[in-house]
């Protein structure tokens, strides 16, 4: 009987659960303290958020350039976002400037 119920369980869940794929979130290092340093970002869909502590969104600052040199990985691109205080230097990989450019104006 429970090997009914672990079957009805995996059917129910592989139709009605989550996909698997989390297109919420994705990697990105943010330059600090003069390294680079790995994170999560979240994409939400005002705001991109790295690692739960700095907040990325056109309410909060500007993308002022987008840059391929010298990036923590092969692929990624720099992005300068200036806020009021200062500059903080983002690193994604090229694939995922879509999903920022669907939060962030980017700088042609």
């Amino acid at each position: 009987m429970s090997a009914l119920f672990e079957i009805l369980g995996s059917v129910f869940g592989e139709a009605f659960g989550p996909s698997g794929e989390d297109h919420t979130r994705g990697d990105g290092d943010v330059f600090l303290d003069g390294e680079w340093h790995e994170g999560e970002l979240y994409f939400g869909p005002t705001k991109i958020i790295w690692d739960e502590r700095i907040v990325f969104s056109d309410a909060e600052g500007r993308v002022e350039q987008i840059i391929d040199q010298d990036p923590p990985h092969p692929n990624f691109v720099v992005l300068h976002f200036r806020r009021s205080h200062d500059t903080v230097l983002l690193a994604v990989h090229r694939r995922e400037l879509t999903r920022v450019r669907a939060v962030l104006t980017l700088p042609l």
